[in-house]
């Protein structure tokens, strides 16, 4: 059986001013020397690392897609249907299923954006020149990898 807590006892707290128990010294500062000081070198080195694309002209998330599809046996002549390419993703991509599906339909050769696409694709994959013309769900398409993509060498 659980023992019963005495009434009259709480937690000590601390009579020092400018520390909190547990957590350390309180110091006071100015908001815009701390913005400059930590965010704005946060901010360059996001935009840097995954806003801008690498000498190969890919970012992060190309690299996770293209490397998921390539780990999933789709350089061959199979296709797969694309929200099962989505859902693998997802394990190395901390992002959510329609900003993979969009990444992977811009790399398409659906979507005729690349001079040399690296997703070959089955399905309504838009286009990137119609405002109006949208891409279908990824339950409804299919892909694999162009064989361009066996040229790369990160595999």
């Amino acid at each position: 059986m659980a023992r019963k807590k005495k009434s009259g006892s709480q937690p000590q707290q601390s009579k020092i001013k400018g520390y909190i128990a547990g957590a350390g010294e309180v110091v006071e500062e100015n908001i815009a020397s701390t913005l400059q000081e930590n965010f704005m070198p946060y901010a360059m080195s996001i935009i840097l690392s995954r806003a801008i694309p690498e000498i190969d002209g890919f970012k992060p998330s190309h690299r996770k897609l293209l490397y998921t599809m390539y780990k999933m046996g789709l350089l061959g002549q199979t296709r797969t249907k694309s929200a099962n390419i989505v859902g693998q993703t997802m394990k190395l991509n901390p992002h959510g299923d329609a900003a993979i599906y969009d990444t992977m339909v811009r790399l398409s050769r659906g979507y005729e954006a690349l001079l040399h696409p690296f997703v070959d694709s089955k399905g309504n994959f838009g286009k990137a020149y119609s405002r109006d013309m949208a891409w279908a769900a990824s339950r409804y398409t299919e892909a694999k990898l162009d064989p361009i993509c066996a040229e790369l060498r990160y595999w």
